[in-house]
């Protein structure tokens, strides 16, 4: 029988009292016990020393302040994404993958036109993949993204695609995707609108590019689609556990810390990690979400770090 793995009832009582973390609700730790290399898959760092690069001003939220976070959930590993506020600026991803060393990978955004010596150095300082967008002043076609895959390829990285919210241009873009010879990782459940969830037609789209065999899908921001809303984002739950289910080696997990995008009160980042604990209740499937498959997509395994 599929077990939770929750804390016992003495180590429970000891962890129930956590730490205050920016941007996150809540100080207890979470029920769910998480395996070594437990990966966060999706967060960003917004550091005071990095202004925005279109001017847009918001939260200041530090590698100190995630570490926090990191030490009360129980995670080992993360993979910071250049937000969109930063621009094509990756300064604050560099500065914040030196910090975090080994266990932290990165995620850019370039322009097809940023040098090979710019893209080395990426390389060498933990970038292992891209994000292109398909909404927003951004958007990038099916020709751009065929450019920027062949623009990455010598280094062997993924594309992260943040999907439009309404528009069709995720559906537009399938069938180009589904042809690219490099990784691609959907972003944020990739906006499957609610109520209709597992109704709705893009998920059929999300479906078949998982059996492709090269594609991911991050089970973040749940917030962002959610109707329910606060605190638990139950109607979330069916679509995400009919994929943790069906593409157990597909999935990957993150908190989008420090939640930019909340319409209301942040969400507390353990109930987060036991939500995922209800999606996938078997240790051995959220030993795959978390630790297998972010090897797989962020090349922990090929660089041998635990």
């Amino acid at each position: 029988m599929p077990r939770r793995h929750l804390l016992s009832t003495t180590k429970a009582s000891q962890h129930a009292a956590g730490e205050t973390t920016p941007y996150s609700a809540g100080t207890n730790r979470p029920s769910t016990e998480l395996p070594p290399g437990a990966t966060d898959c999706h967060h960003h760092i917004f550091d005071p020393r990095f202004p925005r690069a279109n001017g847009r001003t918001g939260v200041w939220a530090t590698v100190a302040d995630y570490r926090k976070l990191q030490h009360r959930l129980g995670l080992s590993r993360s993979v910071v994404v250049c937000p969109g506020s930063y621009g094509f600026d990756n300064s604050a991803l560099l500065d914040a993958l030196a910090q975090m060393g080994s266990q932290a990978r990165g995620v850019a955004a370039i322009e097809i036109s940023t040098p090979d010596q710019t893209l080395a150095s990426l390389n060498q300082a933990g970038v292992r993949g891209i994000r292109l967008y398909l909404d927003g002043a951004n958007r990038r076609s099916p020709a751009q993204i065929q450019e920027f895959a062949a623009r990455i390829a010598p280094w062997k990285w993924h594309i992260q695609i943040l999907p439009d919210v309404s528009n069709g241009a995720l559906e537009d873009c399938a069938a180009t995707l589904d042809r690219l010879n490099c990784p691609i990782v959907l972003d944020h459940l990739s906006y499957i609108p609610q109520p209709e969830g597992l109704a709705h037609p893009r998920y059929q789209v999300v479906r078949r590019l998982l059996d492709n065999g090269r594609t991911w899908i991050k089970l973040s921001g749940v917030y962002i689609t959610s109707k329910v809303g606060y605190p638990d984002y139950r109607d979330i739950d069916a679509l995400a556990t009919e994929l943790a289910t069906l593409y157990p080696d597909r999935v990957l997990w993150g908190t989008d810390w420090p939640h930019t995008l909340t319409p209301e009160v942040k969400p507390n980042g353990a109930e987060l990690v036991d939500q995922l604990a209800r999606w996938a209740p078997d240790d051995a499937a959220r030993q795959k979400i978390l630790v297998e498959n972010p090897n797989e997509v962020y090349g922990w395994n090929i660089d041998n770090i635990a």
